[in-house]
């Protein structure tokens, strides 16, 4: 066993719960202070949170501030029993850890679905246009897609996977815009029961390896129906908390919580 130091987790995904007894190991895919995701043999992305994060679809929350000094890029981390994943620099202890689920039930009252848009239309009004909110003013292809998703929502009628093509991978950064885009899609067709829901969710993984790793697993789990802490808040939440849910959404990454506020603002302006 490595001399690492503790690296004591919170609270984890409790979908990860049938995978920690059966992977003997995991690669560190890539680190950042506020994240280090974990590749299992399989390809699955697991996410390794700093303090304070919310918690994320395969995510395990730590009591970390900085995870950068305690993993390396392409480094293995093995199993010491089965509460303790352990590296060179560090090892994950997850006996005290508390399993929480970030499935979202497919409850929603569609008879809100028009207030919360009007809500998340509001909030955009005294924010400065950003992300793909800001590309569908000015670029003409994208806002062709946009119309043509519109109307697939509505009717059913389109070439879904050419459509969906227009926003996977579009925009930069590890989680490209239109991906964070397509998620807010998600969300609204998954938690509030639209017909379409199955098909978008059968549609999107075969078409992932147009984008980047994480971003492809964001996306699998959201057809899966699991979802960040913030975006089930806001979800499950009603007129009293949207406001604060909708700004705690908006606020995360440079523009992927705009970006997903534009996609549940699309899905539901179209099905409202």
């Amino acid at each position: 066993m490595s001399s690492g130091r503790d690296v004591v987790a919170t609270q984890f995904c409790d979908a990860l719960l049938p995978g920690f007894p059966t992977v003997s190991w995991v690669r560190v895919h890539s680190v950042f202070q506020r994240a280090c995701n974990i590749q299992t043999p399989q390809g699955s992305l697991w996410v390794v949170q700093a303090r304070g994060m919310p918690l994320a679809p395969a995510g395990i929350v730590t009591d970390c501030a900085d995870l950068r000094p305690f993993f390396t890029v392409g480094e293995r981390l093995y199993w010491h029993g089965e509460t303790c994943l352990c590296g060179t620099k560090a090892h994950i202890e997850l006996r005290s850890a508390v399993p929480v689920s970030t499935r979202l039930e497919p409850c929603g009252d569609v008879h809100i679905l028009g207030r919360l848009a009007a809500e998340i239309a509001a909030f955009f009004s005294h924010q400065p246009e950003k992300g793909i909110r800001q590309a569908l003013q000015t670029d003409a292809t994208l806002m062709r897609a946009q119309i043509s998703l519109v109307h697939w929502l509505r009717t059913g009628e389109g070439e879904l996977n050419a459509l969906l093509m227009r926003f996977i991978g579009w925009g930069e950064g590890l989680t490209p815009a239109g991906d964070d885009f397509l998620l807010g899609v998600s969300l609204v067709l998954n938690h509030w029961r639209f017909v379409r829901a199955a098909a978008l969710n059968a549609a999107l993984p075969p078409l992932l390896d147009r984008t980047t790793d994480i971003s492809r697993a964001m996306l699998e789990q959201g057809c899966d129906s699991h979802y960040s802490a913030q975006l089930l808040a806001l979800a499950t939440g009603n007129s009293e908390t949207w406001p604060q849910a909708i700004a705690r959404v908006a606020d995360y990454g440079h523009s992927s919580g705009h970006d997903m506020l534009t996609g549940i603002l699309t899905a539901a302006h179209a099905l409202a």
